[in-house]
């Protein structure tokens, strides 16, 4: 099954990224850095940094999103549209955080969130009747409805730079998967255009 070949990857990338923060350079290799790369530098750390966390807790959180979300998009896409998913989704997130930061030589970024946003919203393409669940919030949300807020509230704070977080790659990896799985999937968007229906009636 891909998705787990995809979580082995993650957590061994990781693993050893944990190891290598110890040391500010070997550390580098396992972050995006946007000016870098602008400056013909430091490609590895820009491929690696989709697959490496800050800790734990950004490793676990992003691994049991993707556990439960990149089974929908196996099942709807089969394993290579699943792969073409967390793939262009993780380099629409790199380039448009490479857009916004560039020119910020102290931005760093790292963890595979573009990646698992696309995924993310290849499966509310998918199955539209889905319903998300938080910790924090007593009720499922709509599939639909989150993506909307999802991508309202990402835009929001990437333009006010809050708090630690990739917000650009939130976005572009989000826009790259729900395009790609409306492109691939049998059925298009025609599932996700009835479900909306369903709440505007």
């Amino acid at each position: 099954m891909l998705t787990l070949a995809l979580i082995a990857l993650n957590v061994i990338v990781s693993v050893l990224g944990f190891a290598s923060f110890r040391d500010p350079q070997r550390g580098e290799k396992f972050l995006f850095v946007p000016a870098s790369v602008a400056a013909g530098e430091n490609f590895t750390g820009m491929f690696l940094s989709h697959f490496s966390h800050a800790d734990i807790g950004h490793l676990l959180f992003n691994m049991m999103t993707l556990f439960f979300f990149a089974p929908v998009v196996e099942m709807g896409l089969g394993m290579g549209g699943l792969l073409l998913v967390y793939v262009i989704a993780g380099v629409s997130a790199t380039l448009l955080t490479y857009v916004f930061h560039k020119n910020n030589p102290n931005y760093r970024a790292l963890g595979a969130s573009g990646s698992v946003a696309g995924v993310i919203f290849a499966a509310i393409v998918i199955q539209p009747a889905m319903s998300i669940y938080f910790f924090f919030v007593p009720v499922p949300i709509p599939g639909p409805i989150f993506a909307l807020g999802y991508v309202a509230i990402s835009i929001y704070l990437a333009k006010r730079q809050v708090g630690n977080i990739g917000h650009e790659a939130h976005i572009g990896g989000a826009v790259a998967g729900f395009l790609l799985a409306g492109i691939l999937f049998n059925e298009g968007f025609g599932p996700l255009v009835e479900r909306v229906r369903e709440f505007v009636r």
